[in-house]
Parts: structure tokens; C-alpha cells; sequence
């Protein structure tokens, strides 16, 4: 699986509003008027939403790999220190409570992003692909429009933004 289909996996399942998130602030991170999305900030992947199935948990685990949008640009990150034991298939490590402090992570480029009417777009590989953003609760509904490229994989995405503190390590 090339690895940006990885990370776009990670990034929709986890494109989802922090633990302590409300109806209301889930709302005002969507869309009304026409206005482009709120795409930016620390998103992870819900850690018990399944392909096509949302999180049973409300999303208050998260995933430890996730994004990282800003000005335009997605970073792949991955949780370094988490020793989180409740992760899917009791992988130790592998997910972290979503209303944790601070995590440290690895951060890798990914490419452009630019917020879109109802959700995003990101370019990699030369193409470029739209995301529709369905807001929840407590997490958004990340889906593509279409299949564009062929790095894009036809499912849903559960995702969450992680409020923490993230403290990104050098290279």
C-alpha cells in the first residue's frame, strides 16, 4: 500500500474534534454559507472506528498516527511516547487517550492541502483529490469525492482534533 494511502487513512479516520469537543464547537468547525472548512490543526484517526463503521467510543481514543495541517501544507505524524495499553487489538503503544496533555511525534511531508467548501483537497503524486468533511459530535466523517487519483481509497475516514500540546521532534 503506497504510503500515502496509509497516511490519508490514518488522517481521515482521525480528522475528528477533541475528547472534550461539543455539538457546538463540532458546528462551528463546519461549514454554513458556502465558507471553506476549518482544516487546520492536529488531526488523528479514531481508534475504534472501523472502515465504514464510526468509533463506538465516541472518539475519546485516537489513533498514534495522525496530520498535522498548516498553512497549506499536511505532515504525517506518528506518536512516539505513547504507552497507551486499550489500543485496538491490545497493540501497546499503538493509540493514546484523546484528552492527553502533550504527545511528542515524528513528522514526515506529505504535500499541499487547501480547505474547500465542504471539506479539503490535497495533491500528492501529481494529482490532486477532494474530501468531503461530515461533522459529528465529536469527530468529522472524512469521504472522497470520487476516486481522482489512484492513491485514493473508496471508504470513510473517522478523524478527531487532537487540542494537546504536540511537541514535534527534529530530524
Amino acid at each position: 500500500m503506497p504510503r500515502f494511502a496509509l497516511i490519508l487513512i490514518v488522517m481521515v479516520i482521525a480528522f475528528v474534534m477533541g475528547n472534550q469537543a461539543t455539538a457546538q464547537e463540532a458546528q462551528a468547525s463546519g461549514v454554513q454559507g458556502g465558507a471553506v472548512m476549518d482544516i487546520e490543526g492536529n488531526w488523528f484517526s479514531c481508534e475504534f472506528a472501523h472502515s465504514q463503521i464510526p468509533p463506538d467510543d465516541g472518539c475519546k481514543m485516537l489513533d498514534d498516527d495522525g496530520f498535522i495541517v498548516s498553512k497549506g501544507k499536511i505532515d504525517h505524524v506518528k506518536v512516539t511516547n505513547s504507552t497507551q495499553r486499550d489500543c485496538r487489538h491490545q497493540r501497546e503503544g499503538q493509540c493514546f487517550q484523546r484528552e492527553r496533555e502533550q504527545i511528542t511525534v515524528s513528522s514526515d511531508s506529505v504535500g499541499p492541502i487547501r480547505a474547500i467548501p465542504d471539506g479539503f483537497a490535497i495533491t500528492y503524486w501529481g494529482c490532486t483529490q477532494e474530501y468531503t468533511m461530515r461533522s459529528h459530535q465529536k469527530y468529522f466523517e472524512v469521504a472522497p469525492k470520487g476516486s481522482n487519483c489512484l492513491w485514493t481509497r473508496d471508504k470513510r475516514y473517522f478523524m478527531a482534533r487532537y487540542q494537546g500540546r504536540l511537541e514535534v521532534l527534529k530530524r
